[in-house]
C-alpha cells in the first residue's frame, strides 16, 4: 500500500498537468482576442414592445468575446414600464436620458417600504403594502445590478428614458457559460439575445427544448397546480397572468401602465425619499447588500474628478470607492465630454477591458495593439460602441463641438497609464533613457519629455502651430 500513494500522486500530476497543457493549447487555438483590425459597432437587432423598445449588440463577435462582455439599449416611453428580469452577470446600466424610478429585489433582503394604497370600494380604510426600497434615477445615473437580482423600471415623464446595459458576462459570478441570458420575471416577450444563441453551434442547452416553446417568463414553465399551491392562489385568472397566458401579442417586455401613472410614492413621501436618498449617500459606515448604494450620478460628480480642463474638457469615473457595490460586481465606469478638436492623450487600461458607447457627437479614435499596428483608424459616431481590450493604447480627438461617451469597465478599480502629458510614462522616464532609447539630442529629448503640461486632456492645438509642426516633421 505504500508505494500506491507515491504511484496514485504520480498519476493524478499527470492527469492534472495534461488536462492544463490541453487547456492551454485550446485556449491558444481559441484566442479571440488576436486582433488585426478592430470595428465600431452598432445594434443589429430590434425588439419592439408596447411601451418602448430594446435594441442589442452581437455578443458573438470577437469584440465582445474578448471583453467577455455584452450591450443592449432600451428605450422607455411615457408610462412605460419594463418588467422585472434578472441576469445570469452582473450589470451597469447607464441612464443617457430622461429620468424615473427603478427597484432592486434582493433575495432574502425583507420589505423595508411600508405605504398605504387604497383598497377596494367595499374597503374603506387603506390598506398598507411593504415593498424593498424604490429608488429614484435621472440623467447621468450609473446603476450597479448585481447577478441574480430582480431589476425594474418606469418612466414617469414625457421625455422618453434612454437606458444602456452592459453585462459582464465573464465574470466570476457567472457559473453558466459567457452567453448573456435574461430571465424574465413576468409577461411572454422574446429573450433579449435569443437570435443568437441560435447562432451559437454548440450550446449546451437550447431554448427549443423548452416545453412551452419560446417566449415565455420563469413562470411559464411551471405548471398551473404548483403555481396554485406555491402562491396560496385560487383563482383561475391569477395563475394564467402569471405564465403569460393571456398576453397580448404587442405587449413584450416593455408595457404600458393603464390609467395614468404608476402610483409608487405619494408627492410628499417622494420629497422625503429624496431627502433620505441625499443624507445616505457618504454614510461611511459598511453597508450591507440589502441597505446597499446603488446608483451614482457620473455627470455631475463633484468629488473623484479624475481630470478637467476648462479648454478641452472633462472626465469622471465612478470605482468601487465611490460605489462601493461595485467592488463585489469587479466593474466600474468612466464618463467623458471633449469639446471641439481637444485630445485625450495616448493611454492604456491596466487591468481592465473598456466598452465605449459614444453617447453624442463624434471623434477620431486611433487604437494601437502590441505590435505598433494601429488597429483602429476611424471616426466613431453617436450610437456606435468600440470595445478596447486591456492594454491596448487609445488616443481621442473630438470632431465636433461636444463628443461624450460612457465606457463600461471590467474592474472596480481600473488603473490608467498615459503615454504622454504630465505625470506620464514619458515624463517620468529620465532624459538620458529618453534621448537614448529615441536616438535623440538631449534637448529634442526634454521637449518630448516635458513639452505636454497637460495631465490627460489637451486643448485645441494652434492652427498654425500644428501646420508648421507638421511641415517640420515632413
Amino acid at each position: 500500500m505504500a508505494k500506491l500513494l507515491p504511484l496514485s500522486l504520480c498519476f493524478c500530476f499527470l492527469l492534472v498537468s495534461s488536462s492544463a497543457f490541453s487547456f492551454r493549447q485550446q485556449s491558444d487555438e481559441e484566442n479571440v482576442c488576436q486582433f488585426q483590425r478592430l470595428t465600431a459597432q452598432t445594434p443589429d437587432n430590434r425588439i419592439d414592445s408596447e411601451g418602448g423598445f430594446i435594441e442589442t449588440w452581437n455578443p458573438n463577435s470577437q469584440e465582445f468575446q474578448c471583453a467577455g462582455a455584452a450591450l443592449s439599449r432600451c428605450t422607455l416611453r411615457r408610462n412605460a414600464l419594463r418588467r422585472p428580469y434578472y441576469s445570469n452577470a452582473p450589470q451597469q446600466i447607464f441612464v443617457q436620458q430622461g429620468s424615473g424610478y427603478f427597484g432592486l429585489i434582493f433575495p432574502g433582503c425583507p420589505g423595508t417600504i411600508e405605504e398605504r394604497i387604497q383598497g377596494s370600494q367595499s374597503q374603506r380604510e387603506m390598506e398598507k403594502e411593504s415593498h424593498q426600497k424604490v429608488h429614484r434615477f435621472k440623467e447621468g445615473d450609473l446603476i450597479a445590478v448585481p447577478h441574480g437580482v430582480a431589476f425594474w423600471m418606469y418612466n414617469d415623464k414625457d421625455t422618453d428614458v434612454v437606458t444602456i446595459c452592459f453585462m459582464q458576462t465573464e465574470s466570476r459570478h457567472n457559473q453558466l457559460d459567457n452567453f448573456p441570458r435574461k430571465f424574465n420575471l413576468a409577461g411572454k416577450q422574446e429573450q433579449e439575445f435569443l437570435q443568437y444563441q441560435h447562432q451559437q453551434q454548440s450550446q449546451q442547452f437550447s431554448p427549443r427544448d423548452h416545453h412551452e416553446g419560446e417566449g415565455g417568463n420563469i413562470f411559464s414553465g411551471f405548471t398551473p397546480d404548483f403555481l396554485a399551491h406555491a402562491f396560496q392562489v385560487e383563482d383561475r385568472q391569477i395563475v394564467q397572468n402569471l405564465r403569460g397566458e393571456n398576453e397580448r401579442q404587442e405587449q413584450g417586455a416593455i408595457v404600458t401602465v393603464r390609467g395614468g401613472d404608476l402610483r409608487i410614492l405619494s408627492p410628499a413621501e417622494r420629497e422625503q425619499f429624496d431627502e433620505d436618498e441625499q443624507r445616505g449617500m457618504d454614510n461611511g459606515i459598511e453597508e450591507t447588500l440589502c441597505t446597499a448604494r446603488v446608483s451614482k450620478n457620473l455627470q455631475g460628480m463633484t468629488s473623484g474628478e479624475f481630470s478637467f480642463n476648462p479648454q478641452a474638457g472633462i472626465l469622471t469615473n465612478v470605482n468601487d470607492l465611490d460605489l462601493p457595490i461595485l467592488n463585489w460586481l469587479g466593474l466600474s465606469a468612466e464618463y467623458g465630454k471633449l469639446y471641439r478638436n481637444a485630445m485625450i492623450v495616448p493611454h492604456y487600461n491596466l487591468n481592465a477591458n473598456s466598452i465605449i458607447h459614444a453617447l453624442k457627437g463624434r471623434a477620431h479614435v486611433q487604437v494601437v495593439d502590441c505590435s505598433g499596428n494601429r488597429v483602429f483608424d476611424e471616426e466613431l459616431e453617436e450610437g456606435h460602441v468600440l470595445v478596447l481590450p486591456q492594454n491596448f493604447a487609445v488616443a481621442t480627438k473630438s470632431q465636433s463641438e461636444n463628443f461624450e461617451y460612457v465606457a463600461f469597465k471590467t474592474n472596480s478599480r481600473p488603473s490608467i497609464g498615459n503615454l504622454a502629458g504630465e505625470n506620464s510614462f514619458m515624463s517620468n522616464l529620465p532624459e538620458e533613457v529618453v534621448a537614448n532609447s529615441y536616438e535623440l539630442p538631449r534637448e529634442k529629448a526634454k521637449q518630448l519629455k516635458n513639452n505636454n503640461p497637460f495631465k490627460f486632456l489637451v486643448p485645441p492645438q494652434d492652427q498654425s502651430e500644428s501646420e508648421m509642426m507638421i511641415k517640420t516633421v515632413a
